[in-house]
């Protein structure tokens, strides 16, 4: 499926985390209207990056989320178990479209200069887009605990700490 892609409007995105702290991996499940379906794998610096940059179009277009009544949130998706493609994101650009009031999403797989390089361009409104920002700090959150000293992650036995030269193991 090399070339470009058009998966257009998300019906649902939905960022997770899989794995064991320090030991997870991280991906986007993306599902249209009718059905078709992405896993798309990327980094945590990456979810974390699109999560910032989420939040900064939101605020820049001056989106103010509004909680719906309990009694009109929908399910939560069920995503199929084969996805219509899957793959690790080398590059993730975000753009947006104010006049659909959308976030877009360009996904590849590859360097933009090699023609075996799959692009996927998706869109999704301002609402899922925040809703989606929540989600990725819990994600996020939910890893190894910085070290009050370095930040760096701690692991269960702890780390070996550069702010005491590694002398005084956290």
């Amino acid at each position: 499926m090399p070339g470009p892609q058009e998966f257009g409007p998300l019906d649902h995105i939905v960022a997770e985390a899989i794995g064991q702290p320090g030991q997870r991996r991280f991906r986007l499940l993306v599902m249209t209207m009718e059905g078709d379906s992405a896993s798309l794998w990327l980094e945590k610096e990456q979810l974390v990056a699109l999560g910032e940059a989420i939040e900064n179009v939101l605020r820049d277009q001056g989106y103010e989320y509004q909680a719906r009544p309990l009694d009109d949130i929908p399910p939560p998706p069920v995503f199929p178990l084969n996805t219509t493609f899957e793959f690790r994101l080398a590059q993730l650009s975000m753009g947006v479209d104010g006049d659909r009031r959308a976030v877009v999403l360009i996904a590849a797989d590859g360097p933009d200069d090699e023609s075996d390089t799959t692009t996927v361009t998706m869109n999704f409104d301002y609402r899922k887009a925040y809703e989606l920002r929540r989600q990725i700090t819990q994600v996020v959150a939910a890893g190894r605990p910085p070290c009050p000293l370095c930040t760096a992650p701690m692991d269960p036995s702890g780390h070996v700490c550069v702010k005491t030269n590694g002398h005084n193991p956290h």
